[in-house]
């Protein structure tokens, strides 16, 4: 901020099997989840853990156990990714345009904040997530875009020019 960086410390807590514990029998993959606190932020959704280390939500707070990462160190990375694209310039990308992207020179796969429904790829100047929607009636998978310093945004205007 106004030209000097400025680190901030986040906590994130695991307390499952304490004394106000909420514990579920997953049925549908076995084994049980549990509820507990991540980053404290707001949110509408309750933060789950499953015994088999995946991290996941009910959405609304009565529906099932939906995975959303298959690690808690999966989901950290992700969001670190995230906040540090959080200055960088976003692109409304959709379709074969979100394609043609993922092909730009320099990308690398971050295997530590992807994994099946949730890929990261990132570059000096441009970054790229895929993700799969959590709304099961409408899957779909979408592509976000960011780019930092003029030559980041000429890749990308480059390939949305076609």
């Amino acid at each position: 901020m106004n030209g000097d960086r400025h680190e901030t410390a986040r906590g994130w807590e695991y307390d499952h099997l304490g004394v106000k514990t909420a514990a579920w029998q997953d049925p549908r993959r076995g084994g049980w989840y549990f509820e507990w606190t991540g980053e404290r932020v707001s949110k509408p959704c309750r933060d789950l853990i499953h015994t088999d280390g995946s991290v996941g939500t009910d959405v609304d707070g009565g529906s099932r156990y939906l995975p959303i990462a298959p690690s808690i160190l999966h989901l950290i990375e992700s969001h670190a990714l995230t906040d540090s694209v959080a200055t960088w310039r976003p692109w409304p990308v959709g379709g074969p345009a979100a394609t043609a992207i993922a092909l730009i020179d320099g990308l690398v796969d971050v295997p530590e904040a992807s994994w099946g429904r949730s890929r990261w790829r990132l570059s000096d100047t441009v970054a790229v997530m895929d993700r799969d929607s959590w709304d099961p009636k409408n899957p779909r998978r979408r592509t976000l875009v960011w780019s930092r310093d003029e030559a980041g945004h000429r890749q990308v205007q480059e390939v949305l020019d076609g």
